[in-house]
């Protein structure tokens, strides 16, 4: 049994009561939508965000507004995939077809602003003015990450930094919501354990995600390998690699990352080897890591549930 499992198991109630919230709050009166809305509630997805939710929940003492609230931030995170895969013309995701492959682009984009704007009902439902506040943000910082991104498709990204930027607000910004939002429904004003756990957690997580499309089993992470290539994105393994090739390596990359050769991936990964590329993605993922653990404070079962999670999702395999 996986570490996931057992928090999982840990949380059984919790979460069958976030799955049935899930469903009654986005069944309407309009059959698209709630085909749409089941497909993306059952797709297979870990549900890691709402499990933060809960176990922050819990390490505060806190049952007030929690199904409501990992509701919140998993039908953003819902909405968010529905529009990425639109962006990125994804065809597979959890080895399931996306909902833009199965019904369309119109209707995917549609149903992914029917999740954000239920979200935002509920928000309203929980009446918490910093509640408001986070989650106006996230959404903000999340659509500035996804224009970004799309700024430098089909670009060899030489900045790092810049990368991580992007990263976060793009992917950390809403883990750091799911620890937010938990702290402040259990009323507590000390936010700056938890931004800081959330914000590395989601850093360390889409790394892994890098690290993942080209050192995966396809088999295990229910997307193809080298997807990043194939949707001209430029990733950690990559930036790192490009900037200490010599140049016949520079040279090879960017043929390969600028006519999306798949069939090369193999010679990619083995310049990725050769410049410690690898390594480093893994390194980058441990550091980010143990931030996420470092920041965590209590002494409760669920912070080692918590802590646990966080190793769990920087050595996952899907």
């Amino acid at each position: 049994m996986t570490i996931l499992n057992e928090i999982n198991d840990q949380l059984s109630n919790e979460i069958d009561d976030l799955n049935a919230f899930l469903k009654k709050v986005t069944t309407t009166e309009i059959p698209l939508i709630n085909t749409l809305s089941s497909h993306m509630i059952d797709s297979g997805g870990k549900r890691i965000r709402p499990i933060i939710v809960f176990l922050i929940s819990k390490i505060m003492s806190n049952e007030k507004k929690v199904i409501e609230s990992a509701a919140i931030i998993e039908l953003i995170h819902a909405a968010t995939l529905l529009h990425d895969d639109v962006v990125d013309q994804s065809d597979v995701r959890h080895n399931i077809n996306t909902a833009n492959k199965l019904w369309g682009n119109d209707s995917a984009v549609l149903v992914g602003d029917f999740l954000y704007s239920r979200a935002f009902e509920l928000i309203v439902e929980i009446n918490r003015e910093r509640v408001y506040k986070i989650l106006a943000e996230t959404t903000n910082k999340i659509s500035q990450g996804e224009v970004m991104q799309l700024m430098y498709k089909e670009k060899i990204i030489e900045d790092k930094e810049k990368y991580i930027e992007i990263v976060y607000l793009k992917t950390g910004k809403l883990f750091e919501a799911s620890a937010l939002v938990a702290m402040d429904i259990a009323g507590s004003s000390n936010h700056d354990w938890a931004k800081q756990f959330g914000k590395n957690f989601g850093i360390a997580y889409q790394l892994r995600n890098d690290y993942l499309d080209y050192f995966g089993d396809d088999n295990e992470t229910g997307k193809n390998i080298a997807e990043d290539l194939s949707e001209g994105k430029s990733t950690l393994p990559l930036i790192h690699s490009y900037i200490n090739s010599n140049t016949n390596d520079k040279s090879i990359i960017e043929n390969i990352f600028n006519n999306k050769i798949l069939s090369d991936t193999d010679k990619l990964r083995e310049i990725f080897i050769k410049n410690g590329s690898d390594k480093y993605t893994l390194e980058a993922i441990d550091t980010y890591t143990q931030n996420a653990i470092d920041a965590v404070e209590s002494n409760s079962s669920y912070e080692k549930a918590l802590i646990d999670l966080t190793r769990y999702c920087s050595t996952r395999t899907r």
